[in-house]
């Protein structure tokens, strides 16, 4: 029964070694997959809200994390600023090669990114106060996959 168990176990651990380098493998065989230093994040936000925007200029930044680690602080990777006048809109923010090398402290597994947005929307010279537009949070958290797809972040107004 001890030697069944042994073998059991032994043939389990190589089943997720070989699943572990494939999975290695096809990614570093696919590079098309994550954003080159010429290609940008696209990344569409929307809401259902009526919003009136007074102020255009917005940040949007991008955030990274090591995905196994709950209480590590994300990382600032980028950020840039826009002028939006309605919404929903769509944006390419560019993002640099080096991204998860930038991530401290450095990810021991997969690095998890997410996106935020400041924005005083509502022109009274105070961003993320209530009145503006902000990442709805409530609907879905913010996290993007570093690739040429498209991705959605909706928002709402802060009240």
């Amino acid at each position: 029964m001890r030697n069944h168990l042994l073998l059991f176990v032994a043939a389990g651990t190589l089943m997720l070694s070989s699943c572990t380098q494939s999975v290695k493998k096809s990614t570093a065989e696919n590079p098309a997959s994550a954003v080159s230093a010429s290609e940008n994040l696209k990344i569409e936000f929307s809401g259902t809200e009526n919003f009136t925007i007074k102020n255009p200029k917005l940040k949007v930044s991008l955030h990274g994390m090591d995905e196994k680690l709950a209480d590590a602080p994300a990382t600032l990777i980028t950020e840039k600023e826009y002028e939006q006048k309605s919404v929903p809109f769509t944006i390419d923010l560019p993002v640099p090669k080096d991204a998860e090398s930038k991530i401290n402290p450095k990810p021991a597994g997969p690095a998890k990114y997410y996106v935020t947005i400041s924005w005083d929307s509502d022109g009274n010279g105070k961003a993320d106060e209530k009145g503006d537009i902000f990442v709805d949070y409530d609907k879905q958290f913010p996290n993007v996959k570093l690739s040429s797809e498209p991705q959605k972040i909706y928002l709402k107004i802060l009240k």
